[in-house]
């Protein structure tokens, strides 16, 4: 009888020592799978932010390569829209009323011309707006503040209205409205093109040659440095009072290629 005991006693530790193994055993695998499956998480996780950060990062450059493009393409425009609607109003004894002041800058270094001209490419913003299409506007570069390099990558307005002063050294505007049109402009150079086929590189009307160019011919240049790009924009002008300003197509294409 005692021996029956003593085996089941020795039955029954043994059961329990088991038991306590492996409960032991099963709750050591249990940590180790939680470890591994928030590892596995974390860098889950990981991966998904890192994609979403890339996403946001491309989605930005592509807006702001967007919102250049649109810039770009507007300030094109409006050079041509503003430029081939210069008009010259013929008023006999009061020449001084009229203006086309075309003048060369360029400095060392400093490619950039200014032209402040009548053109009734106005915008007139209000319906009972007492003013007229015809208006006096000026292009001109000036420095970048926001910049180191603000000398040499400049930023080309537009001015409407108001008045300018005649130091194109140190331009001021009293009154009208000055509109930016393009930041990291890099050259802008303006010739003007005679009823002889000849390219000045300033224009001023006078008593004695009270007419305007035949047409105008603007190198714009925008990048600073990087990713540089060259437009060359030839511009004929539809009111022009020049005699006989007709030329062959491919003669004006190589106009451009002159001016490199």
């Amino acid at each position: 009888m005692r021996i029956i005991i003593r085996n089941s006693e020795f039955a029954l530790d043994s059961r329990v020592h088991f038991l306590r193994l492996s409960s032991s055993s099963q709750r050591a695998f249990t940590l180790l799978e939680l470890m591994v499956a928030l590892t596995i998480t974390a860098m889950v996780i990981f991966g998904v932010v890192a994609a979403f950060w890339s996403w946001i990062r491309t989605q930005e450059r592509a807006d702001w390569t967007i919102e250049k493009t649109r810039t770009q393409e507007y300030t094109l425009a409006r050079l041509r829209e503003v430029i081939s609607l210069s008009y010259v109003p013929f008023s006999p004894g009061r020449e001084t009323l009229a203006v086309f002041d075309g003048r060369d800058l360029e400095r060392p270094g400093e490619p950039y011309d200014a032209l402040t001209f009548g053109s009734l490419g106005h915008r007139i913003q209000r319906i009972d707006a007492k003013e007229s299409e015809l208006m006096d506007m000026t292009l001109f570069t000036v420095p970048d503040e926001t910049i180191e390099n603000g000398e040499e990558c400049r930023v080309l307005k537009l001015r409407e209205g108001g008045q300018i002063n005649d130091d194109y050294e140190r331009l001021e505007v009293e009154g009208g409205m000055v509109y930016e049109l393009m930041r990291n402009v890099s050259r802008f150079q303006i010739f003007y093109l005679t009823n002889e086929a000849e390219m000045k590189q300033e224009w001023k009307l006078s008593e004695a040659d009270y007419k305007l160019p035949c047409a105008v011919i603007i190198w714009l240049g925008v990048g600073c440095g990087e990713s540089e790009q060259d437009w060359c924009l030839f511009i004929p002008l539809y009111l022009t009072n020049s005699d006989d300003c007709s030329f062959e197509e491919e003669e004006m294409k190589g106009l451009c290629e002159i001016q490199k």
